[in-house]
């Protein structure tokens, strides 16, 4: 249960803010150093998405719990 939490907090997470570095990095021109920062970003972003999705779950199985 908690592997599908993840996958599907991480989606979500990065889907945001991969629509927010598209409206970032759509302003610039296509260049060599551009298209390498923006998947050097969306990897960052992919990573910090897990981070978020895990910290979620892990506030909502802690907050589940005290009840």
């Amino acid at each position: 249960m908690k592997t599908l939490l993840l996958v599907v907090f991480t989606g979500i997470y990065f889907t945001c803010f991969f629509f927010l570095l598209d409206l970032v990095f759509r302003q610039f021109s296509l260049g060599s150093i551009i298209n390498i920062s923006a998947i050097v970003c969306l990897f960052i972003a992919f990573l910090v998405s897990v981070g978020l999705a895990q910290a979620t779950i892990h506030k909502l199985t802690s907050s589940h719990t005290e009840k």
